[in-house]
């Protein structure tokens, strides 16, 4: 999901004063705002729906069949 919104999550941070060396996730911009979280909640519920049809059409093909 980072790569399709053009950001880059994760990576090298520090947590309590530990740092974590992470891989990137994107190769994007690495400061995510409210207008990317908004993005990200429609391209999944764009995906679910997606997922939701496609789990509906086998489902029916399987009945069919049966």
């Amino acid at each position: 999901m980072a790569g399709a919104l053009g950001l880059a999550l994760a990576g090298p941070r520090i947590y309590d004063g530990v740092t974590v060396d992470d891989a990137l996730m994107g190769n994007g911009r690495r400061d995510a705002n409210a207008r990317d979280i908004r993005a990200a909640l429609t391209l999944y519920r764009r995906a679910d729906a997606l997922l939701m049809a496609l789990v509906g059409v086998l489902a029916l093909a399987v009945i069919a069949l049966g």
